[in-house]
């Protein structure tokens, strides 16, 4: 039992450090070879595991293999067009400028009734409301609708806006997330000097965020008691506030 243990551990470590070095897009985005190894590495990983006859050897080098194999091919669809679209195939346009193309969902074994699915997850619910459809390379529709069915813009209306960008988080749960705060170019005597003024103590936040307009949003618990409820504190930036 100790052995199939550190088998099942040490075979866990490998399939995990293969699947990291083959990129992120390999997790939520595959492309038809990326699926292949993916299937391929599940496999070859059970084996060493179930039958303790199999030396670990023998699992270790299929899985380097095909990492190898998977960085290489990766490397050349890069460099070429012609074998990305041999490998991956390429985008099929179902609807052009409105019209539905009978044809691209045929050849792509879609039906109707999935296509009206697609578009429902993509948040149109009329076909009649899309001017383009396009089946991705891996598989997923994009949707571009028609200019009198999307939702108007500030810049279209004239109206300015403030450009928040991304909130990034600076304390988490009571801890401090020390590369956050540089990102932001704050640093500790800052944070402490923020807190110390609002009386409140590191543990007890359960999120802290800045935006990159330097808008702050603080949540900090009515209690000790990781239970309590939290509340939220809004505090706009120096520059900002002083521009209005």
């Amino acid at each position: 039992m100790i052995a199939v243990f550190f088998r099942t551990v040490f075979i866990y470590i490998i399939t995990i450090t293969a699947m990291r070095l083959s990129g992120k897009r390999q997790i939520g985005e595959l492309q038809i070879t990326e699926l292949v190894v993916t299937f391929m590495l599940s496999e070859i990983a059970v084996y060493p595991i179930t039958d303790r006859t199999v030396p670990l050897i023998h699992a270790v080098i299929p899985i380097v293999s095909l990492l190898s194999l998977e960085v290489i091919f990766t490397f050349i669809q890069t460099k070429s067009p012609v074998f990305r679209k041999l490998f991956n195939g390429k985008p099929t346009v179902i609807i052009s400028h409105g019209k539905l193309c009978p044809g691209e969902l045929a050849n792509n074994r879609l039906d109707i009734s999935e296509l009206m699915g697609e578009l429902r997850l993509n948040g149109v619910f009329n076909i009649n409301d899309v001017e383009y459809a396009i089946l991705e390379e891996n598989g997923k529709l994009s949707v571009l609708t028609k200019a009198s069915e999307s939702p108007l813009t500030p810049s279209q209306l004239d109206f300015p806006v403030d450009e928040h960008g991304l909130s990034h988080p600076i304390v988490v749960d009571g801890t401090l997330l020390p590369h956050s705060l540089a990102f932001v170019n704050r640093n500790n005597a800052w944070l402490d000097n923020f807190l110390s003024e609002r009386s409140v103590e590191l543990k007890n936040i359960f999120l802290m965020t800045i935006d990159d307009a330097g808008d702050i949003d603080l949540f900090v618990r009515d209690g000790d008691d990781k239970k309590n409820l939290v509340s939220r504190e809004h505090i706009i930036s120096k520059k900002r506030s002083s521009s209005r």
